[in-house]
């Protein structure tokens, strides 16, 4: 048996992770436990990509800019490089349209590779390029605020 010791929101609690995989949380105020699922007997690294996988997927515009400032890809390269390094999956039908939208908003040229007419390859325009940068940097100073905030 694991015991924790935690603020489960007003009390501390006492969290007893038993080989089952049940999990009893007891308060010190409190003369009985509650049963919980075996799906809150997480690792803190699922915990953690659970969170980063939120934060990727509701800024996913951010994260396609950043991948398009290294060079010039297509929708599915994207994705892949977007798996490869944060290990979160965006679909195609989420990464599309962002480009189709970035596109009518000038910041994205997208250009039909030579040779191959199916797959067309995204670049930032020099104002695209400039969005992007200035974005990265506010999406980095608000997590900075944001990990700060939470610490005190």
């Amino acid at each position: 048996m694991i015991c924790l010791y935690g603020n489960g929101g007003k009390v501390n609690e006492k969290i007893h992770i038993v080989r089952s995989g049940i999990v009893r949380r007891t308060s010190p105020t409190m003369n009985r436990s509650i049963d919980k699922v075996p799906e809150l007997c997480e690792s803190q690294e699922d915990y953690c990509k659970k969170f980063i996988e939120k934060i990727i997927k509701t800024n996913r515009e951010v994260f396609i800019l950043s991948c398009l400032l290294q060079k010039q890809m297509c929708g599915y390269d994207l994705i892949k490089d977007i798996f490869t390094k944060c290990d979160v999956f965006l679909s195609q039908g989420t990464v599309y349209p962002i480009l189709y939208t970035l596109e009518d908003e000038g910041l994205l040229i997208a250009e039909y590779s030579k040779g191959d007419m199916r797959s067309k390859k995204y670049s930032l325009t020099p104002r695209g390029r400039e969005v992007a940068e200035r974005d990265i940097e506010e999406f980095t100073n608000a997590l900075e605020q944001i990990s700060i905030l939470i610490r005190r």
